[in-house]
């Protein structure tokens, strides 16, 4: 049976009483197990630029998990009140696989009105780890302070969960945002295999027809265009030793069926 995702369009009966229950759930556009959720226009992605420490490999997840679903990805780069301009250049990887990125602060207002505008009349799944100001930007662009916001914990410089459940908020007609609990790890969808996980890294296409072999997965250097990419400043080094960390992480995975 399908149970009832947050985002979900059902069909209710209503009792006598007052009291009701779903009857059946249409057919879905697209659905997200980790945040929980269906229906989404636009996955919101936030990474804090310091405290805590921006998670690239979690970034390049969520990406991949957008792409999947084939659902439009934003990168919201947050905190840039506590980073100098030169600290913030990776946003630039980004910007050149052709991602829409801003760089906030909830604290100046850098940005906060961009990214509004950005992501307006549309179903918008907030996601990041916890501590990056999820809650903060939503309350930006809310225009009040209804979400409670976490202390980041001194000691382990990772944030306290504020968000315990996932909740539609309507802030215009047509706009609804939609707060995730932070998540302490994130696994790839089930349907990833090493194979198919260049399938999802799109800076890889332009080089992938120097490869000697079609089915080249570009690990080894050897005859592949990708790796040659990578020698000559091409393609963005983090970004490929994430993929080649996820790569290794699928080595001995069983293929999903």
């Amino acid at each position: 049976d399908v149970l009832p995702y947050v985002g979900d369009n059902v069909e209710i009966e209503i009792s006598p009483d007052g009291t009701g229950y779903v009857t059946s759930i249409e057919k879905r556009k697209n659905f997200f197990i980790r945040p929980p959720i269906a229906n989404v226009d636009l996955l919101l992605i936030i990474v804090a630029m310091a405290n805590p420490s921006p998670d690239f490999l979690f970034l390049d997840k969520m990406l991949i998990q957008a792409k999947m679903a084939e659902v439009e990805a934003v990168i919201c780069f947050n905190k840039s009140d506590l980073v100098t301009p030169d600290e913030t250049s990776f946003a630039k990887i980004y910007t050149n696989l052709g991602y829409k990125v801003f760089t906030t602060s909830t604290y100046t207002g850098e940005g906060i009105s961009d990214l509004k505008d950005a992501i307006s009349g549309r179903v918008i799944s907030v996601c990041g780890f916890s501590g990056v100001g999820k809650s903060s930007i939503l309350n930006a662009i809310l225009g009040n302070e209804n979400q409670e916001v976490g202390e980041i914990s001194r000691k382990l410089s990772r944030g306290k969960h504020t968000t315990r459940e996932v909740s539609l908020i309507e802030y215009t007609n047509g706009s609804y945002l939609a707060d995730t609990p932070g998540f302490s790890s994130l696994s790839l969808p089930e349907k990833i295999t090493k194979d198919s996980l260049k399938d999802y890294f799109p800076e890889f296409e332009n080089y992938e027809t120097n490869c000697r072999f079609s089915d080249c997965v570009h690990i080894s250097p050897k005859f592949c265009g990708v790796c040659e990419a990578l020698d000559k400043g091409l393609i963005s080094l983090s970004r490929y030793n994430n993929y080649k960390t996820l790569y290794d992480g699928l080595k001995d995975k069983k293929e999903w069926k």
